[in-house]
């Protein structure tokens, strides 16, 4: 019975290791698509958040974004990377769900 019980626990740790080096692979090999400069509009559709709640997230620094434009212009061109938001959006979902810890 101890013998058992110990065999299933040590199956358990190795399948648990397994699978988190499948993933790893499985992510590494994800084809990615070429890196893009994004606009706020097509970022929006990018990322299916509104353009008004993208221009509050970028006033309240919580997405990754750039300025572009004159020094002191009155509205500069907000860009976003692709894989930033992508990256961002992989921290969002790691930060909501406990199962990938």
């Amino acid at each position: 019975m101890l013998h058992e019980k110990m065999f299933i626990e040590a199956f358990n740790a190795m399948k648990a290791e397994l699978r988190k080096e499948l993933l790893e692979e499985l992510r590494a090999e994800m084809t990615v698509q070429p890196e893009r400069t994004l606009y706020i509009d097509e970022a929006a559709e990018y990322t299916r958040i509104s353009e008004k709640v993208l221009y509050k997230m970028c006033q309240q620094k919580l997405i990754p974004h750039r300025r572009a434009g004159e020094q002191g212009s009155r509205r500069p061109r907000i860009l976003f990377s692709t894989a930033s938001l992508d990256a961002w959006n992989r921290e969002q979902e790691k930060a909501n769900c406990s199962a990938w810890e």
